[in-house]
């Protein structure tokens, strides 16, 4: 399934909700908490690299986004996203908008077909490809 941006903008995913505190001291393990410029923004890493980023209102969740920067991947990260995603019952939505399941290797194919790792992969064939 995919879903169009003002599909996407329409729905409260996460109205009235509060991040359980296990998922998220899990991640912790994983991603050291980050620098941030907002107080409605947590950063769990870097917001350069792969990152967790958790958009809040007062108490209240508004998003929850991780990043994963395919230059530095790693499974261990992989992993930890897949079991957040299911501690909290959620599925994954990509940036075009495709739904996905949190299992580890629809993740890892949902990368590696991804513009950005196909770039990292070979960006003189990528490049070409695009012509």
């Amino acid at each position: 399934m995919v879903l169009t941006r003002e599909q996407r903008e329409a729905v409260v995913w996460w109205k009235d909700q509060r991040l359980p505190v296990a998922p998220l001291s899990d991640v912790k393990k994983t991603l050291p908490s980050g620098k941030t410029w907002s107080k409605d923004l947590e950063v769990l890493s870097n917001l350069e690299t792969s990152c967790l980023e958790i958009w809040r209102e007062g108490e209240f969740l508004v998003e929850v986004y991780f990043r994963f920067d395919v230059r530095e991947l790693s499974v261990e990260l992989l992993e930890t996203a897949v079991r957040f995603c299911r501690d909290l019952e959620c599925w994954l939505i990509t940036d075009n908008g495709k739904v996905i399941e949190p299992i580890l290797s629809v993740v890892k194919e949902e990368i590696e077909e991804s513009p950005a790792y196909r770039f990292m992969k070979d960006p003189i064939k990528f490049i070409s490809s695009r012509k």
